[in-house]
């Protein structure tokens, strides 16, 4: 889905389905790296078993989602039924309303759990505190960012 906000170009379709299919080769080349990581530089690491897990674990879920947009971005560059019937969906004004309210509410909703959780982590681990208090600087930092470019852009 979020590939479809980034990468929907309303003009040409086929031009938005190669610019997928080069993110999904940037996804796969990073979930590749975390795999090499995992396989070469984790075994002799003194990470913990949550760490170790994790690498092996985000490698994975990253690289297998980069194959399958890369397979199904093939398969639509490669089929002009298909990829009709997909340009027909994906530009549909109802569909984009709908995903952009999801991502509206899935923000609010980030924003607002992220914010009560600092309350609750502060007393018990101060370092989990920083890195939430990161997490919603972040947010507010890319949401005026965005603000101010789509301002001047639109």
């Amino acid at each position: 889905m979020l590939a479809k906000l980034l990468f929907c170009d309303g003009g040409d379709f086929e031009r938005s389905l190669r610019r997928r299919q080069g993110a999904a080769l940037a996804l796969l080349a990073v979930g590749l790296v975390g795999l090499a990581c995992y396989f070469l530089l984790v075994p002799n690491s003194s990470l913990p078993d949550f760490a170790q897990g994790f690498y092996l674990g985000a490698a994975s879920g990253i690289s297998a989602g980069a194959v399958i947009l890369l397979c199904r971005t093939r398969y639509l560059l490669t089929h002009p039924a298909a990829r009709k019937k997909v340009r027909i969906k994906e530009t549909d004004e109802r569909e984009r309303t709908i995903l952009h309210a999801a991502f509206e509410w899935a923000g609010i909703l980030t924003f607002f759990l992220v914010a009560a959780a600092l309350f609750v982590v502060l007393p018990l681990n101060p370092a989990a505190f920083q890195a939430l208090f990161a997490v919603l600087l972040l947010y507010v930092l890319a949401f005026a960012a965005a603000n101010l470019y789509f301002s001047k852009k639109l």
